[in-house]
C-alpha cells in the first residue's frame, strides 16, 4: 500500500535471506557491546530499501533522545520517543544511501570527525563524551552514527543543490542593506525549534511533543540541545539560535505569540504551514539600538549588610546611615571606598551591563539617573544599598557581519532543501516495518 510518506509492504512469513544473514552477523558481533542476556531479544523491526534496523538501535536512540530532551518519563512520552527514534534511523539510512551515490567512501571518511564531535558535545567533568554516554547506558557508537549521517547529509545537500547555494551572495547583500535601514525598528532575539509531523507522529502528536518539550525546558532541560536533535530548521546545527530579527518581519502568528511570552521563556506551540514552532524569547528592543534598555552602564554600590531576619527598624536605621554617608558623595570612587569602610563582602562595581538586564524595580530607579548621581537607599535580601551611575553609553548600530548573515542564510536554505528532498526520498523508499 503506497502512503504519502512511504510504501508499506506486508511482512513475509519468514524474514528475507539477507535479514537472516544480518542477524547471524549481529549475534556474532554484539557480545562485545551488549550483555549476552540481551541477545535473544534483538530482532529486526524495519527494513529500508533492504537495509535493516534493529530494536537495539531504536532502544539506544530513544535512550539518547530521553537523555537530551529530559522529557517527563510517562508511557506516552516513551512511546513517542521510540517512534521518533525509529523514524530518525529510517531517515539516516536514506541520507547515507543518497550520499553514497555521490561518494561511497564518504561515511567512513567522516567517522573520525563524528567521534570527535561526540566527545566534544557530551564531555563532562574532564571525561570524554564517549565515556559519559557509556556511563549513562548509551552506546556511543550509536550516537556516532547519527553524527556521521548528519555530516554526510549536509555535504550531500550542498553538492546536489550547489547552483542554488551560489545565489546566497546576492541575498546576503540585500539583507544587510535592509538591516542597516531597519536598525532602529523593534527587534527580538530568538532561538527556535521547528517540529515537522512525521509518518508515526501526526500533527496532534507533534503538538503534544512540543508541549512536553516546553515542560522539560521549564524543568531545566537545555533548549538548544533539544533543538540540535529535534528541530527540522537549518538553525538546528547552531542549537536553534536565530539571533536578533526585525519583529514586524515575523509571521503575524509568531508576533502574537511572542507578545505574550516573557523574556527567557518558550512560547506556546505555534502552527504555521503544517509545522509546529517553539520560540524562546531571549531579548527585546522596542526601538532597535535606540531602545534605552540597551544602554550599557556601570554602577558602584555601597552596601550595609543586615541579617536576613532584620526588623523594619533595623532597615530604616541602615537607610538613614547610608543617606548621611552618601550625601556628599560625588564619584563612584567615593562609593567604592564607602563600601570598603563598611567591610562589605558584596563587590562594589557592576560593569558593562545593559539596563534591560536589571530587575524591573531597580531598572526604574537607574534609568532616571545621570552620571555620578546616587539612588536613595534600596533594600535587598542581603541588606541596604545605595547605587551610583558611573557611566552610560548607547550601543553602536551593530549590523551583523557579512559572514554572520551568510551563515544564517545558508542554514535557512539548507533547512528548506533538506526537508523537501528528505520527503522525496521517503516517498520513493521501500520501507517494511516488522
Amino acid at each position: 500500500m503506497l502512503t504519502r510518506h512511504h510504501r508499506t509492504i506486508q511482512s513475509p512469513a519468514r524474514p528475507p535471506r539477507m535479514a537472516h544473514c544480518f542477524l547471524i552477523f549481529l549475534f556474532l558481533a554484539l557480545p562485545c557491546i551488549t550483555p549476552l542476556s540481551a541477545l535473544a531479544k534483538i530482532g529486526i523491526i524495519a527494513e529500508v530499501n533492504g537495509s535493516v534496523i534493529t530494536n537495539y538501535q531504536v532502544e539506544q536512540r530513544a535512550a539518547f533522545l530521553q537523555s537530551v530532551t529530559n522529557l517527563e518519563d510517562t508511557n506516552a512520552n516513551r512511546t513517542q520517543l521510540w517512534r521518533d527514534a525509529e523514524q530518525m534511523l529510517i531517515d539516516e539510512v536514506l541520507k547515507l544511501e543518497a550520499a553514497k551515490q555521490v561518494d561511497p567512501a564518504m561515511p567512513n571518511r567522516v567517522r573520525k570527525l563524528a567521534r570527535q564531535l561526540v566527545d566534544q558535545n557530551f564531555a563532562r567533568n574532564g571525561r570524554t563524551g564517549t565515556d559519559v554516554l557509556r556511563q549513562n547506558g548509551i552506546d556511543a557508537d550509536s550516537v556516532q552514527e547519527k553524527f556521521v549521517a548528519d555530516i554526510v547529509w549536509n555535504e550531500y545537500i550542498k553538492y546536489r543543490f550547489s547552483e542554488k547555494f551560489k545565489n546566497i551572495d546576492k541575498t546576503v547583500d540585500k539583507i544587510r542593506s535592509r538591516l542597516e535601514a531597519n536598525a532602529k525598528k523593534p527587534q527580538v532575539k530568538l532561538s527556535e525549534i521547528i517540529l515537522l509531523p512525521e509518518p508515526k507522529r501526526p500533527l496532534k502528536a507533534t503538538l503534544a511533543l512540543a508541549n512536553e518539550i516546553i515542560k522539560a525546558v521549564n524543568r531545566g532541560a537545555d533548549f538548544n540541545a533539544i533543538a540540535r536533535q529535534y528541530s527540522a530548521a537549518g538553525t538546528a546545527n547552531n542549537g536553534g539560535r536565530v539571533g536578533w530579527v526585525i519583529r514586524d518581519q515575523l509571521p503575524p502568528a509568531v508576533q502574537q505569540q511572542l507578545a505574550k511570552t516573557p523574556l527567557g521563556k518558550v512560547s506556546q506551540p505555534i502552527q504555521q504551514n503544517g509545522v509546529v514552532m517553539l520560540m524562546r524569547k531571549e531579548g527585546s528592543m522596542e526601538n532597535g539600538v535606540a531602545d534605552p534598555g540597551q544602554d550599557i552602564i556601570s554602577l558602584a554600590r555601597a552596601t550595609l549588610r543586615l541579617d536576613k531576619n532584620a526588623s523594619n527598624a533595623d532597615k530604616l536605621e541602615a537607610a538613614a546611615r547610608l543617606e548621611r554617608d552618601t550625601a556628599s558623595a560625588s564619584s563612584c570612587e567615593m562609593i567604592e571606598q564607602l563600601n570598603k569602610d563598611y567591610k562589605s563582602d558584596i563587590p562594589s562595581l557592576i560593569e558593562n551591563i545593559t539596563i534591560s538586564a536589571l530587575a524591573p524595580q531597580l531598572r526604574q530607579k537607574i534609568e532616571t539617573l545621570t552620571v555620578n548621581m546616587p539612588t536613595a537607599p534600596i533594600a535587598f535580601a542581603e541588606g541596604v544599598s545605595v547605587m551610583m551611575l558611573c557611566s552610560r553609553n548607547k550601543p553602536t548600530v551593530n549590523i551583523p557581519s557579512r559572514d554572520d548573515v551568510y551563515a544564517k542564510e545558508l542554514d535557512k536554505m539548507f533547512g528548506v532543501l533538506s526537508e523537501r528532498y528528505l520527503l522525496r526520498l521517503r516517498r520513493a523508499a521501500v520501507i517494511e516495518r516488522k
